[in-house]
C-alpha cells in the first residue's frame, strides 16, 4: 500500500480539524476536533466517525483548542483506544476542556428541551457525557517538544513548538524516508505569552493552516492602542463591555495586555470579569507551565507579578455570581466563553447586553461561517439566543489583531524558510475557501508546486 493522506475535517473550512495518514504498516490520527457552526448541522457532522479515523493505531494532537481536540470523547466512546499524545501542557488542557465542553453540551440541551418540551419539538442530544469526556483521558500520552517517538509501526513524530496556545505544536511525521509536517494552528510572533513558532527543518510535504490567507494583522503596538481606545471610550459613556473569548489562549493574552495598560496609566481601573469556569482552571495549567513562555512573561514571574490573575481580575465561578453580573451598571468587562458565541455562558451574557446602544461586544478572534459570532460580526440587526430573538443594538468592535493565529505574512515567512524544489506537496487547511486561495496563489509565486486545497473526504498519495 502507498503512503496517503485523508482529510476528514478543516477542509474549505476552520473547524472539525481530523487527517489520517496512512502507512503501509500503520496509520495515524492527527486530531479529532468538533466541527463548529449551526447546531443542528455541526451535530449531523460530529456524530458521523469515519473509519479510517476509528482503525488508527494512534492520535497525535496538536494543541488544545476545541476545533482540534472537542470530538475525542466521541470517537473513544465509539471504540478508539488507542494513545493519543500530545505535549504535557496541551494534555493538562485537555483534561480541563473536554469536561467543560461536555458539561457546556448537557446543559445546553437540558435548556434547548425545555423550550422545546412547550412547543412540542423533539428533544435534542448532547453529542458526548461528561462520563465519557472523563474517560477519554485515560488515552492521552505526554510527549516533549522535540523528542522522537515511533508512535505507530514504521511511523516517527516530532512535536516542535507552533507559537499559538500553550502547550500547541507542529507535527513532523517520519514515514519511509519521508517528512510530513502539519503545522497545526501556527502562532503570530511577538503576542504576548507564549514563544515564537519553531521553524521545522526541511519537509517534504506540508499540511499547513491558512485562517488569515489573505489578511495581515497590525503590529503589536497598534494593536494595544486600539484595544486601549475601545476601551476608554466604552468606559466614558458607562458601558458593559462583553468580550467572548476562547478560554484558553485569547482570555489570558487581553488580561495580560490590559494589566500592561492599566499599569502604565493609560487606561482606567475598571473590574474585569472572567465568566468562565474553564479560563480559571486554564489559567491555573498556564501557571503550571512556565516552560513555555517568552521572555516578557518571564521578567513579569521574576518581579514576583502574576499576570493572570492581578488584583484587579475577578474570576466568577457559581451559576449565582455570573447571573449576579446582569446587575452591574458601572463600566466593566465580561470576557465569557465561548469565543465563537455558539454556547457557554457568553450566550446569556449577550441576552442581557446586546439590547443596550452604550454596551459593546468586543470580538477578539475568528468566526467561523455558520456560527452566532459569525452573525454578529457580518452586522444582523436581531440575534437569536436559545431560540428567542434580541435586537441587536451594542456597538460591535473588532479586535483580530489578537488574534493566536498567523497571518498572511508570517504563513509566507513559514514557506520562505524552504526549498520550493524540495518540498514535494502542499496542502492547505483549517480556512475558508477565498483564505486558502489566496494564499495557495502567493505560494505558487514563490516557486511551490503541487499545491491542493482539499475537500472533505479526498484522499491523496503522498509522493
Amino acid at each position: 500500500m502507498s503512503l496517503n493522506l485523508t482529510f476528514y475535517g478543516a477542509a474549505r473550512t476552520v473547524t472539525g480539524s481530523k487527517f489520517v495518514l496512512r502507512a503501509p504498516r500503520a496509520s495515524v490520527l492527527t486530531e479529532y476536533g468538533l466541527f463548529q457552526g449551526h447546531r443542528k448541522k455541526a451535530f449531523e457532522i460530529n456524530s458521523l466517525i469515519p473509519q479510517q479515523a476509528l482503525e488508527a493505531d494512534a492520535m497525535v494532537l496538536s494543541h488544545a483548542h476545541i476545533d482540534h481536540s472537542g470530538n475525542i470523547p466521541r470517537l473513544v466512546a465509539a471504540g478508539f483506544n488507542k494513545p493519543i499524545y500530545a505535549t504535557p501542557a496541551t494534555i493538562d488542557l485537555v483534561k480541563v476542556m473536554l469536561i467543560d465542553s461536555a458539561e457546556i453540551q448537557v446543559r445546553d440541551a437540558e435548556y434547548v428541551n425545555k423550550k422545546h418540551a412547550k412547543k412540542g419539538i423533539p428533544p435534542v442530544e448532547s453529542l458526548y457525557t461528561v462520563e465519557e469526556a472523563q474517560a477519554s483521558l485515560e488515552s492521552l500520552k505526554p510527549a516533549n517538544y522535540y523528542d522522537r517517538h515511533e508512535i505507530a509501526p514504521g511511523i516517527h513524530a516530532t512535536l516542535y513548538d507552533a507559537g499559538h496556545i500553550l502547550g500547541s505544536a507542529q507535527v513532523l511525521y517520519e514515514v519511509d524516508g519521508k517528512r510530513i509536517l502539519f503545522t497545526g494552528d501556527l502562532g503570530q510572533p511577538q503576542l504576548p505569552i507564549v514563544r515564537d513558532p519553531d521553524r521545522v527543518p526541511d519537509p517534504d510535504v506540508i499540511i499547513c493552516e491558512s485562517t488569515y490567507g489573505d489578511r495581515v494583522h497590525p503590529p503589536v503596538e497598534e494593536a494595544k492602542e486600539k484595544l486601549r481606545k475601545i476601551l476608554q471610550q466604552a468606559y466614558d459613556r458607562g458601558a458593559k463591555i462583553l468580550v467572548p473569548a476562547f478560554s484558553v489562549g485569547r482570555t489570558q493574552a487581553l488580561v495580560f495586555v490590559m494589566h500592561q495598560l492599566m499599569n502604565e496609566g493609560l487606561l482606567p481601573q475598571m473590574p474585569i470579569w472572567v465568566d468562565s469556569p474553564m479560563s480559571l482552571e486554564a489559567t491555573q495549567v498556564f501557571r503550571k507551565h512556565p516552560e513555555c513562555f517568552d521572555e516578557e512573561t518571564r521578567e513579569y514571574l521574576k518581579r514576583d507579578e502574576d499576570p493572570f490573575g492581578f488584583y484587579r481580575l475577578r474570576y466568577v465561578k457559581t451559576v449565582a455570581e455570573s447571573k449576579a453580573l446582569n446587575d452591574i451598571k458601572a463600566p466593566s468587562m465580561i470576557i465569557a466563553s465561548s469565543g465563537m458565541c455558539e454556547g457557554g455562558r457568553v450566550v446569556h451574557h449577550l441576552k442581557h447586553t446586546v439590547g443596550d446602544e452604550k454596551n459593546v461586544v468586543l470580538i477578539t478572534g475568528f468566526q467561523a461561517p455558520g456560527t452566532l459570532g459569525r452573525r454578529i460580526v457580518e452586522g444582523l440587526d436581531v440575534v437569536r439566543l436559545y431560540g428567542e430573538e434580541y435586537p441587536l443594538n451594542a456597538e460591535v468592535e473588532i479586535l483580530n489583531e489578537y488574534s493566536a493565529h498567523a497571518d498572511r505574512n508570517d504563513l509566507l515567512d513559514l514557506f520562505k524558510g524552504y526549498d520550493p524544489g524540495k518540498v514535494k506537496q502542499v496542502f492547505l487547511v483549517h480556512g475558508d475557501v477565498d483564505q486558502s486561495r489566496a494564499l495557495a496563489e502567493a505560494v505558487s509565486d514563490m516557486g511551490y508546486k503541487n499545491i491542493q486545497i482539499p475537500e472533505v473526504e479526498q484522499t491523496f498519495e503522498l509522493r
